[in-house]
């Protein structure tokens, strides 16, 4: 089999070369790990996993690994750019719909009557009425239901990796200072969460990572509110979650903004002091569980443990949300090149909320702040 282990770094695509990654690296311990699970290959549907081993970035694909090959499905709207860009695999131009181009390949591989193979699948990322209508091929396939097996191997970032997330953060942090000098009370949040957004495009990302959040005044007791068209007041504090991608990974910061003259709230500085707690906690060997705790342990000191009631972070990269958990859920021992963001937050309903954000890498002996690293 033919593979493309090196991207054109011209193509037309905004992608980046793949030779910035370890494509070769990934596919080699994805195949491993297929063989420590007993299985004959795996289908690859999901976005990010489709980019974190073969490079591929449309909208549209499917990677069918069988044995130590792939074939990469794809339509005409994405068959240059896989042709140009994709690693480790063959791309194929499918005439129909995929559903049938993967039954067909299927059973030209593994003909009815023949001996089984094991086939995983992202269980997370395949439908219940595509999984029922699988059953009913006549391939010799038993399809095996797998969770997080690509996802776990992404957990671990690669120096490229960071580097990519460094400047996405150095973009988001260049575009924030940029917001700041065009906003004030009186402007509607949507009005702002625009401006920000903006200027992120201006700083040179690729555009926002997820909905902008900005939430003022009593909005912002809301962990996950999006703008609207209320009105910042003149005495209220802002809150404001962005995120930027860049190079196909993401930045996720969150800021707390008061207008001149006006003190911080006295949960700030309680919510401060957790974010340290937990950065303190932060070393190669911790359970991440116990990161969310040293956060919530200062919370609950405070009188406030029942109005902090989401995790303290998540793991952050191809995808906005991704292993690592930092939470009491699937705790996880820490190991360098793990990336995952730090966010305690106190909200008092209908009065206020504040949520400090900052991500970190795990390094050798501790972290790296990679959202403020000048802090």
């Amino acid at each position: 089999m033919q593979t493309r282990s090196n991207a054109v770094t011209t193509f037309a695509t905004g992608w980046y070369s793949s030779g910035m990654h370890d494509f070769r690296g990934r596919y080699g311990r994805f195949l491993t790990e297929l063989e420590t699970r007993g299985l004959d290959g795996f289908l690859v549907q999901h976005r990010s996993n489709l980019t974190y081993l073969y490079n591929f970035t449309g909208s549209a694909g499917l990677a069918c690994c069988l044995g130590r090959e792939t074939i990469l499905l794809v339509d005409s709207r994405y068959h240059e750019q896989a042709r140009a860009t994709a690693a480790n695999c063959t791309p194929r131009l499918i005439r129909g719909s995929f559903e049938q181009a993967l039954e067909e390949l299927l059973n030209d591989r593994f003909p009815g009557g023949g001996p089984r193979k094991r086939l995983g699948l992202e269980a997370a990322h395949t439908s219940c009425d595509l999984w029922l209508r699988m059953q009913t091929w006549t391939a010799a396939v038993e399809w095996i239901p797998e969770h997080d097996l690509i996802e776990t191997l992404r957990i671990i970032k690669e120096p490229s990796e960071i580097d990519a997330l460094t400047r996405a953060f150095e973009l988001a942090q260049r575009a924030y200072a940029r917001f700041l000098g065009q906003i004030s009370p009186g402007m509607a949040e949507v009005r702002m969460a625009g401006i920000l957004e903006m200027e992120m495009r201006n700083a040179g990302g690729e555009g926002a990572a997820f909905s902008t959040i900005v939430a003022s005044g009593p909005r912002s007791s809301l962990p996950h509110g999006v703008a609207t068209g209320r009105i910042w007041g003149e005495e209220e504090l802002l809150l404001i979650d962005f995120g930027i991608r860049s190079g196909g990974y993401s930045s996720d910061l969150t800021r707390i903004q008061l207008p001149p003259g006006v003190g911080k709230p006295e949960i700030f500085d309680i919510v401060s002091e957790a974010q340290h707690a937990a950065l303190d906690s932060i070393r190669p060997g911790v359970q991440s569980s116990d990161v969310d705790r040293a956060a919530r342990r200062v919370i609950e000191e405070a009188g406030h443990g029942d109005h902090f009631q989401h995790s303290t972070g998540h793991g952050l990269g191809l995808e906005v949300h991704e292993l690592p958990r930092i939470s009491p859920i699937r705790p996880q021992i820490l190991e360098p090149g793990m990336v995952f963001t730090v966010e305690p937050g106190i909200y008092l309903p209908g009065r206020m909320g504040v949520r400090i954000e900052d991500v970190v890498a795990v390094t050798e002996t501790g972290y790296r702040l990679l959202s403020d690293p000048d802090r």
